[in-house]
């Protein structure tokens, strides 16, 4: 094609057209001009598609770790249910008037909870502040994410904090047992701790309760701050993602 040019070119200058030649060199020059543009006009449309495409498969992988996060919620609240009223029955009877230490000692051992922690799902949320992909968002979105971000960050420092206050008196509370005992691995009881269930004064039965009042301080905050807080901003984000999604297929 180059080499036709060329000869069209050559032959106009050797039969002296030099308006000719000059015009068609201009028309040359227009047509690469427009090849060029149009070329370019491809690639940002190859790149737009490939974006678009990307920006798609961001908010699927969104929605679905989101979705797991409000299920994982939902499961924690259960427990927390379940193992709170545990030990509210416990602290009941304890408060009772005519108390039967035998009998709080059986209700002591039946006490069964667990200190459970949320962990997120929605890893997305990272890889797009380190991608730096969190570009390819709507304003609004960016707003959403970065609003559920520092949610997720401030709730679990504060979990993590009054959880590591539960695990500091759980451990006192075991150093002042006799764990072989306390778990039926042998039927021997040490002397220093000999019946001390059978003392509503003693150390441990402090150190047990004091463990019981941390466990349902840390429920107090998930039930009625943290969860919540985090599920709403979670469900907002969630549902401005669905929304777009839908924008999108439309």
């Amino acid at each position: 094609m180059i080499k036709f040019f060329r000869h069209i070119r050559q032959k106009l200058l050797s039969e002296g057209k030099f308006t000719k030649y000059l015009l068609y060199a201009i028309g040359e020059i227009v047509l690469v001009v427009i090849g060029i543009l149009i070329a370019l006009q491809i690639n940002n449309w190859n790149e737009d598609q490939r974006k678009k495409g990307q920006l798609r498969q961001y908010r699927e992988n969104l929605i679905s770790e989101l979705q797991t996060d409000l299920q994982s919620l939902d499961s924690l609240n259960q427990l927390r249910v379940k193992h709170e009223g545990n030990i509210e029955k416990y602290i009941d009877y304890y408060n009772s008037e005519n108390l039967n230490i035998n009998l709080l000692r059986q209700k002591k051992d039946s006490v069964i909870y667990s200190i459970n922690s949320f962990n997120k799902s929605s890893f997305t949320l990272d890889e797009l502040g380190t991608t730096g992909d969190i570009i390819l968002f709507s304003e609004v979105e960016k707003k959403a994410i970065a609003k559920l971000k520092n949610t997720h960050e401030i709730y679990q420092y504060y979990e993590r904090t009054t959880f590591d206050g539960v695990v500091n008196i759980v451990q006192e509370y075991v150093i002042t047992t006799d764990n072989f005992y306390e778990n039926n691995v042998s039927k021997k009881q040490h002397k220093s701790v000999m019946d001390w269930q059978l003392d509503i004064n003693s150390k441990q039965y402090r150190l047990f309760h004091n463990q019981l009042y941390n466990v349902m301080e840390l429920y107090d905050f998930q039930k009625n701050t943290m969860y919540p807080a985090i599920r709403r901003d979670t469900e907002k984000l969630l549902d401005m993602l669905q929304e777009k999604l839908k924008e999108s297929d439309d």
